[in-house]
């Protein structure tokens, strides 16, 4: 096999929009996948862009996800027009909708340093919130609106990012494992897959929840687990909203095909995928209490997937310890989000010998040290 200019390991939304943006940088990419192209997080996922909602602070990682949004709307239509497919990209905006004191009081912690910086957080009345959406619960007792978050059909994205890299002349080697580093002295000479080495000027990490010990005996650990989430989907003939809604225990993206997907839980238990009767329990007991009119809806398909989570819960990106290798992984509940962002500072990093971006320096594995932990223990 010809030696390639850079193998991407794992083809999830992060690894894939990576390999796109190197192959139109010009190096010879190859992607690897130890099962199918999106097949893992990146199908399971609901497809929210949606920096807002939750973001307790200012910071380097809601800059991220700013950025990355931003950058939506132009990079879903560039991975139309190469793969002939439509992800279904929407800009309806979000609605946070409070039940319950303590889930007006969560909304509070949140939206207020948003609203005090003048970001496009809108407080809305009861009133406004039976105009926007009259199927919400009369429980509600507070709103707010977030007209710059949108959504994207996951599953539509993956296939049409899945046919542009392959259009874009990115080689993609599908139910192949990636054993190892093929280690030269201090840089990574390429992979091992299937017992044959794979010659690579350089190695990307993007293997998502597998990251964590793939390349542990050549001593690069990162500390990633799996956190399952359970999600559903119900079908009604007419759609009560056209929001994307989160409450305090769950959010309801409305589909154009009719379906409703409502998520998610966040379990830790191990690599076990399974959707479980208390979980989905769960999740239809926190929808029908937002709109009370989805308990009488079909419902149409259960899942989960497993995210990649980090002690902080934050992504990891940028070189590692190996010169060569560099990692995109850890992406928790934003891999969709990210994704844009993700390839253009990674692929930059690469291209400019290694320099790492400082918008992605605080996602630096490094911070996971020993020496790291004491100071911020310190602090």
């Amino acid at each position: 096999m010809n030696a390639k200019d850079a193998i991407v390991v794992g083809g999830g939304i992060i690894g894939c929009s990576i390999a796109l943006r190197l192959s139109e940088l010009g190096l010879n990419t190859t992607v690897i996948e130890r099962g199918k192209i999106g097949c893992e997080a990146s199908r399971a996922a609901a497809g929210m862009l949606s920096p807002h909602v939750g973001a307790k602070c200012p910071g380097p990682f809601f800059d991220l996800s700013m950025r990355s949004r931003k950058l939506y709307p132009e990079w879903t239509q560039r991975i139309r027009e190469l793969s002939g497919i439509d992800p279904e990209y929407q800009d309806a905006g979000t609605l946070s909708v409070a039940l319950s004191k303590s889930e007006q009081d969560e909304s509070d912690t949140w939206s207020r340093w948003q609203l005090e910086a003048g970001l496009a957080v809108e407080e809305i009345s009861i009133e406004h919130i039976r105009t926007l959406e009259p199927s919400v619960s009369e429980l509600a007792i507070g709103a707010l609106r977030i007209p710059g978050d949108h959504q994207v059909e996951n599953r539509r994205l993956m296939d049409a990012l899945e046919v542009a890299i392959k259009r874009a002349g990115v080689e993609v080697l599908e139910g192949q494992s990636v054993e190892s580093l093929d280690l030269k002295g201090s840089r990574a000479a390429g992979v091992v897959c299937a017992g044959q080495a794979i010659k690579s000027g350089f190695v990307i990490l993007a293997a998502g929840s597998w990251s964590g010990s793939l390349f542990k005996d050549a001593g690069l650990e990162v500390p990633i687990i799996p956190a399952r989430g359970q999600m559903m989907a119900l079908r009604a003939e007419r759609p009560p909203i056209s929001h994307v809604i989160h409450s305090g225990h769950c959010y309801l993206v409305p589909r154009r095909d009719g379906r409703i997907v409502i998520g998610s839980t966040v379990e830790y238990t191990g690599f076990h995928k399974a959707t479980t009767a208390g979980g989905l329990h769960e999740l239809l007991q926190a929808a029908t209490r937002l709109v009370p009119l989805m308990k009488d809806f079909e419902v149409d398909e259960t899942w989960c997937g497993l995210r990649p989570d980090t002690p902080d819960h934050l992504p990891v990106l940028g070189p590692s310890d190996i010169d060569n290798v560099y990692l995109a992984t850890g992406h928790f509940r934003n891999g969709i989000l990210l994704a844009p962002i993700t390839a253009e500072l990674l692929s930059r990093c690469i291209v400019e010998g290694g320099s790492m971006p400082p918008e992605i320096s605080p996602f630096a594995a490094a911070r996971f040290s020993s020496a790291a932990q004491t100071g911020q223990r310190g602090r």
